[in-house]
């Protein structure tokens, strides 16, 4: 039994519907097959594509507010160096010191600046702003002056951080030994 393009030919045309359904299903079965390996490929571009999608949208409503922000970041910025020492004012710093001094009525034992090295930026970041200016301070007086001192001292004009403390003594006069570090501008 041979088959010759006669009865191709005649099966063709009695079959007309099969032969193109059949032919279309060959085509698309071939094309599922060789692309299917971008589909993996379409769907990581999909998600990349959505993602800078996201981002952008996100980018967009965050800067609806922006001008506000940054006037806002400006004024805390000049709030806190106004509440900075300045690193070269080491008389001006100390006098900060003998104003809390003379107006809760404790007495310096020992004040003395730490002497620190300022922090180095790191590579390509900006300089560094502000710095901790160290102090050793030792105070003596009575239990409420120094705790009146401390207060002071905690809601001073400038910012303050005490690293370490120690009290010692009883009765009438008590010994405060702070290590602390003052706000400072470069």
């Amino acid at each position: 039994m041979s088959i010759n393009t006669q009865s191709i030919v005649a099966g063709v045309r009695k079959y007309p519907i099969v032969v193109v359904s059949s032919v279309l299903s060959i085509v698309l079965l071939a094309t599922l097959y060789f692309r299917s390996d971008l589909l993996s490929e379409q769907r990581a571009d999909l998600e990349k594509y959505t993602e800078e999608n996201d981002r952008y949208r996100s980018n967009i409503s965050n800067s609806a507010q922006l001008q506000e922000q940054l006037s806002f970041l400006i004024q805390a910025n000049k709030a806190v160096a106004n509440r900075a020492l300045s690193a070269e004012g080491l008389a001006q710093n100390l006098q900060y010191f003998y104003r809390l001094e003379s107006e809760v009525g404790v007495k310096y034992l020992d004040l003395r600046p730490i002497g620190r090295a300022a922090p180095k930026p790191a590579k390509g970041a900006a300089a560094v702003a502000y710095v901790p200016l160290g102090y050793v301070v030792n105070v003596q007086g009575d239990f409420t002056k120094i705790i009146t001192y401390l207060r002071r001292l905690e809601q001073g004009v400038y910012f303050c951080r005490i690293n370490s403390a120690s009290i010692s003594g009883g009765g009438s006069t008590v010994t405060l030994n702070l290590n602390l570090d003052l706000l400072g501008t470069q």
